[in-house]
């Protein structure tokens, strides 16, 4: 009966003096004051669409003064949401408080995968996730340019996403961008075609083209239906006519249609 009486008694004990620490620390953590700032850029020897620079200008520039504020005062939901509103290179930013005086922010970058040109010269990106991203001044993203008979402007998709579009497409308004990403996001699922392609063309028709890195021909795929079997007939093709004609016998060719492979060759 005494053991389990001491046992008791030294469980209150610690409880207590859990209880009592937290409070002191809790105390001790309010009066904290913010030292500094720390930034930290995910994949950053890749994109280098911002710097920890660019992070302070846009908190200065919105008269974030937090040095020397108690840290417990600082409003990291505010933080975050400026950060992303006001970079559009930023995917998702988080803000942490340290308990030694430190404000800790996380940025994650965008990832592009397709650069789009129209035909009045507007550019901008497409990222892995389908959202459209303006161009930087201080970094190009080296990822496949679509360009041609486009007239699709950035205005005009700003705040879009792809993937929702591909979706919601309607296919009497002539709107290729969803295509050209869904058409991207199979290339860039291939470590070959990844490697192999670096310009899409559409030409004056609305066919989807490839321009390859390799050879002296195009690829005219039309239009992005059946996806799947017009690259396992391409794949089949270079393996069994380039392979043996060589990569410049062909100037175009064509997997418009439907379990057909046309060429026309080089004069």
């Amino acid at each position: 009966m005494k053991e389990k009486l001491k046992n008791i008694l030294i469980w209150v004990l610690l409880v207590g003096y859990s209880i009592t620490a937290l409070s002191l620390t809790n105390v001790e953590y309010k009066n904290v004051r913010v030292s500094g700032v720390k930034v930290r850029i995910d994949d950053n020897t890749h994109n280098k669409f911002i710097s920890e620079s660019d992070i302070i200008d846009v908190l200065n520039k919105e008269n974030i003064n937090i040095i020397d504020k108690h840290i417990d005062s600082v409003n990291i939901h505010y933080i975050e949401n400026i950060l992303q509103h006001q970079n559009k290179s930023i995917r998702h930013a988080e803000v942490f408080r340290t308990v030694y005086g430190e404000l800790d922010i996380s940025i994650e970058q965008r990832q592009p995968i397709m650069r789009i040109v129209n035909r009045n010269g507007d550019s901008y990106y497409i990222d892995k996730n389908g959202q459209v991203m303006p161009l930087s001044k201080k970094y190009t993203a080296h990822v496949i340019i679509a360009s041609g008979y486009l007239n699709e402007p950035y205005m005009d998709h700003v705040g879009e996403n792809m993937k929702q579009r591909m979706s919601k497409k309607d296919k009497s308004s002539g709107e290729i961008i969803p295509d050209l990403f869904r058409l991207v996001q199979v290339i860039n699922n291939n470590k070959f075609w990844r490697s192999q392609f670096e310009q899409i063309y559409i030409n004056s028709d609305g066919d989807i083209e490839l321009v390859p890195r390799i050879g002296n021909h195009v690829i005219i795929i039309g239009t992005v239906d059946n996806l799947t079997e017009k690259f396992e007939n391409l794949e089949a093709f270079y393996e069994q006519g380039l392979s043996r004609y060589g990569w410049n016998k062909y100037k175009t060719i064509s997997l418009k249609y439907k379990n057909q492979i046309v060429c026309t060759k080089r004069i």
